[in-house]
């Protein structure tokens, strides 16, 4: 059976991949640090990697530089999404490297190894591949309030169904937006300093972060002020306290 050496920060993706890989696969899980990498290379003496950068805050590219310069036989497979690979291309330049972005369902991730091994895969009996679900992603939510309670009480709401990010200001959501890559932002409306509306236009700004749906959070009960914040076209707004119900039903409805 083929080793397949699987770097990446343990979660819920790199578990999927696992079972994905297992069957086929005689999979050994290493953490994205360049010493366990050095260490389980010469260890597992893999057949192929599988780099998953979802989930890593800043590429390493120390990592991908030393697969590169002492693993240049052993087929690399980076598992990204779009946006992460402008973090990932330069320096998985090499041909010895390919991408798949996720979401990516079992069978083609299958068939991507089989071929970067330059080996046919073998079918189950009768000669018909299974069908598989799509490997499931969890979305990504950050949260953006100055004030704690709510944070911390929104985030164990989001927390069983989502990977949920906090941030207690517009500066610091402002760099989480392009650090963690969220799929929704949940803003608070009025912060101190950078308030949630001024968040909201500089991220319409960035060609990024303006495809990024945001939900107002705020006390602000007024229609006439409601209406100016709406009028910047945010994909909605709760108010605060959010009742769990409807944070859901708003959540759901724009990411799906």
């Amino acid at each position: 059976m083929q080793k397949v050496l699987l770097i990446g920060e343990l979660g819920d993706i790199v578990r999927s991949l696992n079972e994905c890989l297992e069957d086929d696969f005689q999979v050994q899980l290493c953490s994205a640090e360049l010493d366990n990498v050095q260490g389980m290379v010469k260890i597992v003496k893999p057949d192929l990697i599988l780099a998953c950068q979802i989930g890593i805050e800043e590429v390493d590219g120390e990592i991908f530089g030393w697969i590169q310069e002492n693993c240049r036989t052993t087929p690399v497979i980076v598992v990204t999404t779009r946006e992460g690979w402008g973090q990932c291309k330069g320096y998985c330049e090499a041909e010895q490297f390919d991408k798949v972005f996720r979401p990516i369902g079992k069978e083609d991730l299958l068939d991507k190894c089989y071929q970067m091994l330059g080996s046919r895969r073998m079918l189950p009996e009768g000669g018909v591949e299974e069908e598989f679900d799509e490997i499931p992603v969890r979305k990504k939510i950050l949260i953006v309030d100055d004030n704690p309670v709510l944070l911390r009480n929104t985030k164990k709401i989001l927390d069983g169904e989502y990977d949920v990010y906090v941030a207690t200001s517009g500066e610091t959501g402002l760099k989480m937006i392009f650090s963690k890559q969220p799929d929704l932002v949940l803003l608070d409306y009025e912060m101190p300093e950078m308030d949630g509306k001024e968040m909201y236009e500089t991220m319409l700004e960035d060609e990024f972060a303006k495809e990024i749906p945001v939900i107002f959070l705020t006390y602000i009960d007024d229609r006439s002020q409601i209406y100016a914040v709406l009028k910047s076209t945010p994909a909605g707004y709760i108010l605060k306290p959010p009742d769990k119900e409807k944070l859901f039903e708003e959540i759901r409805r724009v990411l799906h």
